[in-house]
């Protein structure tokens, strides 16, 4: 095992053991500032965007633009709901997963470049 495997590993089981050991204490910060609902519109829209990324095969700019669309149409249809609310703060939550997504793609496509470099 290297050195750099070795590193990520190592920060992978003490963040998991940090995790596990504030545990009361994250879940009562989640659910006072909303953060458990806001970080599932995040990774939602993440992986919708890799999801529909992977099926249509389009451009980039398109997808990203057509599920923001998305994501604003969703929170403007909920806020005429009862039972549901529309809230800004989703609609930035869900503009987020899609633009991490971008930056993921741009990181891979970087690292690409460098290792045929």
């Amino acid at each position: 095992m290297n050195t750099s495997n070795f590193r990520i590993y190592l920060f992978i089981v003490i963040t998991f053991s940090l995790l596990a050991l504030n545990y009361t204490f994250i879940t009562k910060l989640l659910y006072q500032y909303h953060l458990l609902d806001k970080s599932g519109h995040f990774f939602g829209f993440l992986l919708l965007t890799w999801l529909v990324n992977r099926l249509i095969k389009i451009d980039l700019t398109p997808t990203i633009l057509t599920l923001c669309v998305y994501a604003a149409l969703t929170e403007l249809g909920q806020s005429y709901l009862e039972f549901r609310s529309g809230q800004f703060t989703d609609f930035i939550a869900d503009v987020l997963g899609c633009l991490c997504y971008v930056l993921i793609v741009m990181a891979n496509k970087n690292k690409v470049k460098k290792e045929q470099a």
